[in-house]
């Protein structure tokens, strides 16, 4: 995904990222119905219950009525407990530095900010936004200290 978001017009035929967005709205193609301040609000090409989202969550739809038959979603190994983890996402707002993870729950995890916010827990960021950091580069940058036994 870029860095920069995307903009769409009223009228534009949209499908959500499949890396961005639950299972849910995939294969499924949408209008943008309303341009609003920071999203956007969707109806579906066949009728149906609207979405209001984030514009750097979608894609352009391809042509015709049908979506794609195919969602290919990049695999995402599981995150122990306690392995350190940068967020990258336009739409991240927590802030730069490593983050430890407290728990994975396959498309999302629940992160904290290495050395403590104030007590903050991020408890669902997409598993997509996280890259691990290798521990042993990161155990040697610190200079010496040791994992406990």
């Amino acid at each position: 995904m870029s860095a920069t978001p995307t903009t769409f017009a009223v009228g534009d035929r949209v499908i959500c990222n499949p890396e961005e967005t639950p299972a849910k709205y995939h294969n499924t193609v949408w209008i943008v119905e309303k341009v609003l301040p920071v999203n956007v609000a969707l109806r579906p090409v066949g009728g149906g219950r609207g979405l209001r989202i984030h514009p750097s969550a979608l894609l352009a739809a391809p042509n015709g009525d049908t979506p794609p038959t195919v969602t290919v979603v990049p695999f995402c190994p599981a995150l122990s407990p306690g392995a350190a983890v940068t967020i990258a996402s336009p739409r991240w707002k927590g802030g730069n530095g490593l983050h430890v993870v407290l728990a994975d729950n396959i498309d999302t995890i629940k992160i904290a900010l290495l050395g403590g916010d104030q007590h903050r827990v991020w408890p669902k960021v997409p598993r997509s936004w996280a890259t691990e950091v290798d521990t042993k580069a990161l155990l040697a940058a610190v200079g010496g200290l040791r994992r406990p036994a």
